[in-house]
């Protein structure tokens, strides 16, 4: 299963404007290092750093397809759906809602299917 998003990480990450651009291209869209270098006004480099650091964190989905002519290229889509942030006596409660990533939604299915 995928880990928790590690939320000072993501503060971070969420700090950097070329992040924030990718992840509101990639919100609707499934598009590619090339297509998001076009989208967001970016040198393919910038998108590739931003989009490791944000698969990393499990921001973005990764999507790795073939072309006809034998060659591999992905697609990313981001993932993340809602940050909270709770003030709270004790200190900040910190709620970081990602849509689950695909193999981990099929492997709850199979265990719903199973009574796990």
């Amino acid at each position: 299963m995928t880990e928790e998003p590690d939320p000072p990480e993501v503060f971070a990450t969420l700090d950097d404007e070329y992040a924030r651009d990718i992840l509101v291209a990639t919100k609707t869209d499934r598009l590619s290092a090339k297509e998001l270098s076009e989208e967001c006004d970016m040198s393919r480099p910038t998108v590739s750093r931003r989009v490791t650091r944000l698969v990393e964190q499990g921001l973005l989905e990764e999507y790795t397809h073939v072309d006809p002519g034998g060659r591999h290229y992905s697609e990313y889509e981001a993932r993340l759906e809602r940050i909270e942030v709770l003030l709270q006596a004790e200190g900040f409660d910190v709620q970081i809602d990602v849509r689950p990533d695909p193999a981990d939604r099929i492997t709850s299915i199979f265990e719903e299917m199973r009574g796990d």
